[in-house]
């Protein structure tokens, strides 16, 4: 996925035309879901409360900004002081501390969440849950995996090399960008697109086998788990289906934007949203465990590791967090947004930031070890194998750092800006550039092998199973090439 997960979404190649004026709309979207206020983007871009309202359509208009973005917007850069507020989630009162019991309407918080979180019910608007469900004498056994491949999020796949470029086995047409990354199991290839839809294809013809519509475009990659494709939509919401049915398990809403990629353990779910949290959520009561807040909107998915999860956020910050209680451990102050996943190794945790920098940092205190300067923002994130962690950054290049010492090994130039997350499967490393092309390169030395065009940007992270790589582009499609 471009964003982190998911780096920054790619909004226009070109600018929004605004009284003779051209503004950058790819930044104007950035503002917008970081929270900046309508007073500080008509300071901003020098406009009229007119004018603004004129940009919002023509985004609107171009389908670059969905409905929902715009709604309810908050003016997240005009605070000037931090108050603690609690809202009841059935009146929406805000009370200044935590209570069970609502003090206006008396609802029972934990009651009336576990009712509302409930799975969504079926198209005759009937529940129909484990007891009323048709059994089947075969049960498909679904393959647990998840964006990166695991939860330390190593980006490293246990499948042989695709030393040469032989064929297009199959590719699979969306009516959106396919930013995501797939996930690739016996039972189906799941991933989501810009068309707001989630789909279920076969991971050897390419034939749709089922899709899920959702109510906004899905950046978030899916993790397969229990047999049930967790993944966040633009709608705010984090949908748990049926990875053999696509029958719909769970929907929980954030009330913001969701593009960070589901992590799952244990039984629970973390997930970051723009409305600036990471959640726990049991995936089978679907009950908050926690949520914990940030300074900002989390685009990052989150990796873990000896009960301590770790993701980014637009305040700057990369966090380490208890996973069983959701309480702050330390958190690690860049300069700039980190919306990467970041990737555990040994004692390490390593990661981008917007301010053109990757870091390396101890897992367990959070001091620096080390830091290396890369020619724009990395939006990337990382991958490792063998002591050697790879990353892509806005400057084009592809780089390769010692993971002990920070010392680049080599670079790869590519035509385009590199967003997408790197993979590593045998002696190859496979990635994707704003160039539209998907490469693979010499893991030692990181010369190119081959390189496959596609008729779009690629962002999103590649996925290597049974010698075969599995991509999306920004040309609607989803590639099985081999």
């Amino acid at each position: 996925m471009p964003f982190p997960d998911e780096t920054f979404p790619r909004a226009a190649k070109c600018g929004v035309e605004m009284a003779k004026v051209k503004i950058d709309a790819r930044q104007t979207i950035i503002d917008i879901r970081a929270g900046l206020s309508d007073l500080a983007m008509m300071r901003k871009y020098r406009l009229s409360s007119k004018g603004l309202q004129s940009l919002f359509k023509k985004l609107l208009q171009a389908g670059l900004i969905s409905q929902s973005e715009i709604d309810d917007r908050m003016p997240l850069m005009e605070k000037t002081v931090d108050i603690a507020v609690f809202r009841c989630p059935k009146c929406e009162m805000p009370q200044f501390s935590l209570f069970d019991e609502c003090p206006q309407c008396g609802v029972i918080v934990a009651k009336y969440r576990e009712i509302s979180m409930s799975p969504v019910p079926a198209a005759d608007d009937t529940i129909t849950g484990s007891d009323t469900a048709v059994q089947s004498d075969v049960v498909p056994v679904v393959q647990d995996t998840m964006f990166r491949r695991n939860l330390q999020r190593t980006g490293l796949y246990e499948s042989r090399s695709v030393d040469q470029l032989t064929e297009l086995k199959w590719k699979f047409k969306t009516g959106g960008w396919v930013s995501s990354s797939p996930a690739v199991t016996d039972t189906g290839t799941y991933f989501g697109s810009l068309d707001g839809n989630f789909y279920s294809v076969d991971h050897m013809t390419g034939l749709e086998k089922w899709s899920f519509k959702t109510g906004g475009s899905i950046y978030s990659s899916c993790s397969v788990v229990d047999s049930v494709a967790f993944f966040g939509s633009l709608d705010g919401h984090v949908y748990g289906v049926d990875a053999i049915s696509g029958e719909p398990r769970l929907k929980f809403a954030t009330g913001s934007p969701i593009y960070s990629s589901p992590a799952v353990d244990k039984g629970k779910i973390y997930f970051g949203s723009l409305d600036g949290s990471v959640y726990s959520v049991d995936a089978v009561s679907h009950i908050v465990r926690w949520r914990f807040k940030t300074g900002g909107p989390v685009y990052s998915s989150p990796a873990i590791n000896e009960e301590i999860i770790y993701f980014g956020s637009l305040d700057g910050c990369l966090y380490a967090v208890d996973l069983a209680w959701g309480e702050e451990i330390w958190k690690f102050k860049t300069r700039g947004p980190v919306t990467t996943a970041p990737v555990i190794a040994g004692d390490l945790v390593m990661f981008g930031s917007g301010d053109s920098t990757f870091y390396a940092v101890d897992a367990r205190t959070g001091t620096d070890r080390w830091y290396f300067n890369a020619g724009e923002r990395v939006t990337s994130s990382p991958a490792i194998a063998d002591d050697v962690v790879y990353f892509g950054s806005a400057d084009r290049c592809l780089y390769a750092v010692d993971a002990a010492t920070g010392k680049a090994k080599w670079r790869f130039e590519t035509g385009g800006a590199i967003h997408s997350a790197p993979a590593v499967a045998g002696t190859k490393l496979y990635f994707g550039s704003g160039d539209r092309h998907l490469y693979a390169l010499d893991l030692a030395v990181g010369k190119e092998v081959w390189k496959f065009k596609t008729g779009g940007p690629v962002y999103s992270a590649p996925v290597i199973s049974d010698g075969v790589v599995y991509i999306g582009s920004d040309d609607g499609y989803l590639y099985a090439i081999g």
